[in-house]
């Protein structure tokens, strides 16, 4: 799974990286957690079809389908849906209207994972071996929130942990590279199964990961000494 990141690149770095307007000026995050604010990448649904582009917003981590009524994330028990199994993403009721509709990018720096020790979870953080920036796979969709109104909300793919990170959790986010960033956020409904092959775990050497400090596990913690490496650093990768 993932369930906590970092976003500390400049607006100017992610309006060039993924051609896209960014207008917020956002601060450097190194715990991004559940429910709060993210920044999301997709198509501008709402202008004509033959001036839909990419552009720039920020929305709630925490999926909710369009279709949920008042009191459906209760009903669930309570838990925002952070996370979608891109291996069951295409046929879930709950996900599927905006796998064909509603793909996105979530823009990132690394994130983090926690390696459970028989009962002691040791934090790490995991960054690409040869890049900074990088871009998971979403999913969005507009909700009723409790009080009635709108809200754009989202959730981040994942898919069965590969070489680099086996040895840390079973799980990872799928991560959407440069070159196929139009096909994944412009595929017509019709042919979105010809995404499917994306969806899947990075090769070896692609990641690489350190131990930080256990401060990360408290949301409310926040800065760069967050993800410094601890201990011995690059002790696994």
């Amino acid at each position: 799974m993932c369930g906590r990141f970092l976003f500390t690149s400049p607006p100017d770095a992610v309006a060039r990286a993924f051609d896209v307007d960014v207008r917020h000026n956002f601060p450097a995050r190194y715990n991004i957690a559940p429910t709060q604010p993210i920044a999301v990448i997709h198509i501008d649904d709402q202008a004509p079809i033959n001036k839909q582009r990419p552009i720039f917003n920020l929305m709630r981590w925490g999926f909710i389908p369009g279709w949920a009524k008042a009191g459906w994330h209760e009903r669930m028990g309570g838990k925002p849906l952070i996370n979608a199994r891109s291996e069951t993403v295409a046929e879930k009721p709950t996900f599927r209207a905006a796998w064909r509709r509603r793909r996105c990018l979530i823009p990132a720096n690394g994130f983090y994972e926690w390696r459970d020790e028989g009962g002691t979870k040791r934090p790490f953080c995991i960054k690409p071996a040869n890049k900074d920036l990088f871009a998971f796979a979403g999913i969005w969709e507009t909700a009723t929130d409790p009080d009635g109104g709108e809200i754009d909300t989202v959730a981040i793919l994942t898919t069965s942990a590969g070489p680099d990170l086996g040895a840390v959790h079973c799980r990872e986010p799928v991560v959407i590279d440069r070159a196929n960033i139009n096909a994944w956020l412009g595929e017509d409904e019709r042919d979105v199964s010809a995404l499917l092959p994306l969806l899947t775990s990075q090769p070896l050497d692609y990641w690489h990961y350190f131990e930080v400090s256990a401060d990360v596990s408290n949301s409310r913690n926040e800065g760069a000494r967050l993800a410094e490496p601890v201990g011995q650093g690059d002790l696994f990768q």
